[in-house]
């Protein structure tokens, strides 16, 4: 009778076992599964628009009342150009040293008019960070009909770079001289292989007060002047590669 007792005590701590075990490795062996992820990308072909280059996070919209040429389409684009005005002055016979009046933009949520610096707007959405590089060029001296404003020069100075975004930041030219008897183009910034993505405005003159003074046009003094308005036009070029 102890013998039997015995046995079936055994008997039962092994059952115990092999069900316990069971009931482990059945928990532990879950198993694994994988699912996808994906994505795709497509060219974007856009136009951005200008940002506010003393508050990029600012909405805003050129000035209605001022015409200009819109921004080009991406995915690598000139958003934004600001027009150079001088002003109305008075004939002189000595050296004169004009400066170009801010740009006007319109804030989007006031709907009110804002002075910033002049600028030029860049955006790279290519994806590739493989650089570019931003020129202009002055087509043809200043001209009231056929009277030439004669050893002119219009220089663009303190040129600031700005962004809304992380982009490794390109270097950009302090002062930018044009030659208007030439016709060659100067560089204005350059983005090398690996920076200049997202949008980029290019200031000239970190804030209102040094962009005050940081676009001129300088005429001598033996230069003739005729009565009436002097104009030229000047173009700006984006190109894909690093200068």
């Amino acid at each position: 009778m102890k013998d039997s007792l015995k046995w079936l005590m055994a008997s039962g701590i092994f059952v115990t076992t092999i069900f316990s075990g069971g009931a482990y490795a059945l928990s532990a062996d879950g198993g694994s599964i994988t699912s996808d992820a994906d994505m795709i990308y497509e060219k974007n072909t856009d136009i951005t628009n200008p940002i506010d280059p003393t508050d990029p996070g600012n909405e805003i919209t050129p000035d209605p009342d001022e015409p200009r040429q819109p921004g080009t389409a991406g995915p690598l684009s000139i958003d934004f150009a600001s027009n150079l005005h001088f002003g109305q002055q008075k004939m002189s016979g000595k050296q004169e040293t004009y400066y170009a009046k801010l740009t006007q933009v319109v804030e989007t949520k006031t709907g009110a008019k804002k002075d910033v610096p002049n600028y030029v707007q860049v955006t790279d959405n290519r994806g590739t960070n493989s650089g570019w590089h931003l020129t202009v060029k002055q087509n043809g001296q200043l001209k009231n009909g056929a009277n030439v404003l004669e050893g002119a020069q219009i220089s663009l100075l303190n040129s600031t770079l700005v962004t809304l975004h992380d982009g490794e930041k390109p270097t950009a030219n302090a002062l930018v001289m044009l030659d208007a008897i030439s016709g060659d183009a100067a560089e204005i910034v350059n983005a090398k292989n690996g920076s200049g993505s997202g949008t980029w405005a290019n200031l000239f003159g970190k804030d209102i007060s040094e962009a005050a003074k940081s676009v001129k046009l300088v005429v001598p003094g033996k230069t003739k002047k005729v009565e009436g308005s002097y104009k030229t036009t000047l173009t700006f070029e984006l190109i894909d590669s690093p200068a």
